[in-house]
């Protein structure tokens, strides 16, 4: 089975908005590391801009934070709504590389990574969380996410992939 890592507004502009800094800058580890196991595996990077941050593309606070690992192969999604799979080429994209599965990381917990984890159930996808790998707005809010939703560590993605 095919799976794509999905990182969801790492963006500068959102660290700001977020009131557990701190738990965001401790998620960019765990993605970082997720996404390198799938760029090991030649499995696509999926790295997803919300146009609402900032001034949109161009703007200082659009882009991802600097401590977020990228790679000139990344599959880059622009969004306007909070479900990254909404009126974007993100499920296309997918079913051209035959992704059956998606793990999803990024901000937050509340809006964004759930809107775009339901998107990804309704368009028929596999999907999971990645353990430590999401921040919100609300620290409390990131705890219930991990804890009613699937999700997978590291370690797990490692022998999975």
């Amino acid at each position: 089975m095919k799976s794509a890592f999905l990182i969801i507004d790492m963006q500068k502009g959102c660290r700001e908005f977020c009131k557990c800094q701190r738990e965001f800058d401790g998620a960019v580890e765990y993605i970082n590391e997720a996404a390198k196991l799938f760029r090991k595996n030649g499995l696509p990077v999926v790295r997803v801009l919300d146009l609402g941050v900032d001034e949109g593309p161009g703007s200082k606070e659009f882009e991802f934070v600097d401590s977020i690992i990228t790679d000139e192969n990344d599959i880059i999604i622009h969004k306007e709504y909070n479900n990254a799979f909404f009126k974007t080429e993100l499920n296309n994209k997918l079913q051209e590389l035959g992704v059956e599965f998606v793990v999803i990381s990024g901000f937050a917990a509340e809006y964004c990574v759930l809107f775009s984890y339901n998107g990804a159930k309704e368009m028929g996808y596999g999907v999971s969380l990645l353990q430590n790998g999401i921040a919100g707005v609300e620290y409390e809010e990131v705890k219930k996410m991990q804890l009613i939703r699937p999700v997978v560590s590291s370690v797990v993605l490692e022998c999975f992939l």
